[in-house]
């Protein structure tokens, strides 16, 4: 199960995507204050919440436990490669919350952005690039090995 590597990758997937749950993504830079957005909420520096966004940590762990269970799905490789698929999806999605649509449409639409003020992305963040890769390669390992037993079964 550990020993193959599309669990490896899901493993890493899994365990970088809990990681980014603690990593501020971003900080709002107005007249006024300075935000700090991470995935858990908005606020000050004086730790003051000015919105949360729990719903996008809740994402990332569904993310992380799909990515878990992916693991454990090794008996039935065609399964395995659509929940791998789906989990794909679901970051995708908290990666778009993350990085187009919050600080575009729900910050200004909240007041806590005005034309003038400026969003700038923690660079640390990039580390998000890094769980779908796992995931696609888990995915196409795991294709691999199922061509790889349906051509041993042919042998027969």
């Amino acid at each position: 199960m550990i020993q193959r590597i599309q669990s490896v990758f899901l493993l890493v997937a899994a365990i970088v995507t809990i990681i980014m749950l603690f990593i501020p993504v971003g900080n709002i830079y107005t007249s006024e204050y300075q935000y700090t957005f991470t995935c858990f909420n908005v606020h000050l520096p004086d730790g003051k919440v000015v919105m949360s966004t729990l719903y996008i940590a809740l994402t990332l762990i569904v993310s992380a436990g799909i990515s878990i269970f992916a693991i454990f799905k090794y008996k039935d490789r065609m399964k395995q490669t659509r929940i791998v698929s789906f989990n794909m999806l679901v970051f995708l999605i908290a990666i778009m919350m993350m990085i187009w649509l919050f600080p575009d449409f729900i910050f200004q639409r909240k007041g806590l952005m005005q034309d003038g003020d400026v969003f700038r992305f923690n660079y640390w963040i990039m580390i998000f690039v890094l769980p779908p890769v796992c995931m696609f390669l888990a995915n196409r390992f795991i294709r691999k090995d199922e061509r790889l037993v349906r051509s041993a079964d042919r042998l027969r």
